[in-house]
């Protein structure tokens, strides 16, 4: 622990108010992202003090990381714990925007911004054929602002439920979901589309 207290009290007094908000916002969001703007300073201010919050963060069993092809930086807990559990509506939803994400970037160049439209989205997710229907704009909204808080995505233009509206996709959603990820849960999602459609078609048996 003597590592990181000398580091630490080489910190000015705005230096230490910073690291406990940073610190803070990581472990609420899990990711900083250099290419969003609410995201830049604390990325840096981590970036900078590096060996400082890693030393803080391993002695309650943290871990952190930086991807600095993407610049990203991720923070997980060794033992699993406080992990968030999404449901399998948004789990589809994570599963659309990662695969939007990938789409997009192979015909941009790395300096380009990766946007998708609420329609892109709402076209991604009935190709799919993982459900029947659209899910209600209220939740497409309560569900892409839930991922807006993790850094993955920000709404640009319009407003959060529109089929006009415009996002920005961030790399961190290569980290939340690799590709061994994203392949093994879209089938899993796939199969819960055949138990879904088993149960209706027992209900409107019953009816």
């Amino acid at each position: 622990m003597s590592g990181f207290e000398a580091l630490f009290e080489a910190l000015t007094d705005k230096e230490k108010q910073m690291f406990s908000e940073t610190v803070n916002l990581l472990l609420g969001k899990t990711y900083l992202v250099y290419e969003r703007e609410e995201d830049r300073r604390y990325y840096r201010f981590v970036e900078k003090h590096f060996d400082m919050f890693v030393r803080y963060l391993e002695m309650a069993r943290w871990s952190l990381t930086i991807q600095k092809a993407d610049a990203v930086i991720q923070v997980y807990n060794m033992d699993e714990r406080n992990r968030r559990n999404f449901s399998l509506q948004e789990t589809i939803f994570l599963v659309i925007l990662r695969l939007l994400y990938d789409e997009k970037r192979r015909d941009l160049r790395l300096t380009q911004q990766v946007l998708v439209t609420g329609q892109e989205i709402q076209e991604k997710y009935m190709a799919l054929q993982i459900r029947k229907r659209l899910p209600s704009r209220e939740d497409m909204q309560r569900i892409l602002k839930l991922f807006s808080s993790f850094s993955l995505l920000d709404l640009k233009q319009g407003h959060w439920k529109d089929p006009e509206a415009v996002f920005q996709l961030y790399p961190s959603l290569l980290l939340i979901l690799n590709k061994a990820d994203l392949e093994t849960l879209t089938e899993w999602l796939r199969e819960q589309s055949g138990y879904e459609e088993e149960e209706e078609a027992e209900a409107e048996e019953e009816a």
